[in-house]
């Protein structure tokens, strides 16, 4: 009974549970900076008049984590041999669920995600779904494999973690309207700035990690340009994200600020390419934003605080290893 325990406990933490909250708070960003009504404080939740634009947010958060968890998981599933290398992800590497038990869980993932978005949501948001995980799929499997390709992997970045990431919630804001030409250009463009603020912080992830995707074969962008070419484009990236978090409709000071302030971060990045402040470089930047939503959603603070202290539990007590942290390493 204690082992079937352990390995349904290990399934639920190959879902990557950690790493869905910087999911949430891009999506959250686009809620935020798409609804007029959404304002500071509050009660425990307070964005939106009516209850079912919070219906609809909460909905769309779930079922959304459906779908990443899937493709966190492929992605893992793809990885094992690197992540092995790099001391990282220890569930597959050291087999302590197979593969094919890898497999059951992504497609349970995308097949709830799918099935919550029809029953729950609309054809919108199914196609939506349906091409973050056909993305997913391009992007961790063979022959296409973006993840292994130095700009292919930063472009599915920008477009999967950041601009359609950023549109659910966005559209989840103002469901009931529907979509209209005027408005989806507006979606579109405030998308753009998620885009950038990921892909600065994807370039950054490349660069600790770039011995073992070298000794796999993998061309990242760090592997393809060097840590210093990364470090400036992440900075770039960075900066383009602050440029275009002047074109959100409402509440734009939600992304301006942390923009602002992790730019700081990547700028002082390309000074010291320590692999040690690329954790800083890439994790605080997620935080600072992820502070500036839960001013919006308080109830946003005690879910990341939950979801983290689980998290920190099991990896300590499964593999003596402290994380979530934003220590650098």
């Amino acid at each position: 009974m204690m082992r079937l325990l352990v390995k349904i406990v290990d399934c639920f933490f190959l879902l990557r549970v950690p790493l869905l909250v910087p999911v949430w708070t891009v999506l959250m960003v686009g809620w935020i900076t798409g609804s007029e009504t959404c304002a500071i404080g509050g009660g425990v939740f307070n964005c939106g008049i009516a209850a079912g634009r919070e219906r609809m947010l909460w909905l769309s958060l779930v079922f959304f984590s459906c779908i990443v968890s899937s493709i966190y998981v492929m992605n893992q599933i793809a990885d094992i041999e690197s992540d092995r290398i790099n001391h990282k992800l220890f569930i597959l590497p050291r087999r302590l669920i197979s593969v094919r038990m890898a497999w059951v869980c992504a497609a349970t993932c995308a097949v709830a995600g799918l099935a919550g978005a029809a029953v729950f949501l609309d054809t919108v948001m199914v196609a939506v779904f349906t091409g973050s995980l056909l993305l997913g799929v391009l992007y961790n499997q063979p022959p296409v494999a973006l993840k292994n390709r130095a700009w292919g992997g930063v472009i599915a970045n920008f477009i999967g973690h950041g601009v359609v990431t950023f549109l659910v919630g966005w559209y989840a804001a103002d469901f009931a309207a529907g979509l209209h030409w005027h408005s989806v250009q507006r979606g579109l463009l405030g998308s753009l700035t998620a885009g950038f603020a990921n892909a600065a912080v994807f370039l950054t992830t490349t660069i600790p990690d770039a011995d073992g995707d070298a000794s796999t074969g993998k061309r990242t962008f760090c592997v393809a340009y060097g840590e210093k070419k990364t470090a400036i484009a992440a900075a770039v990236s960075c900066a383009l994200a602050l440029l275009f978090s002047f074109t959100l409709q409402y509440n734009s000071w939600v992304m301006i600020i942390p923009s602002a302030l992790s730019l700081v971060l990547f700028t002082a990045f390309i000074i010291s390419t320590r692999q040690e402040f690329a954790f800083k470089t890439f994790r605080w930047p997620v935080f600072i934003l992820s502070v500036f939503v839960v001013v919006f959603i308080p109830l946003y603070g005690m879910i990341i605080l939950v979801t983290l202290l689980i998290s920190r539990v099991y990896y300590k007590l499964r593999f003596n290893y402290d994380y979530p942290t934003l220590k650098s390493r």
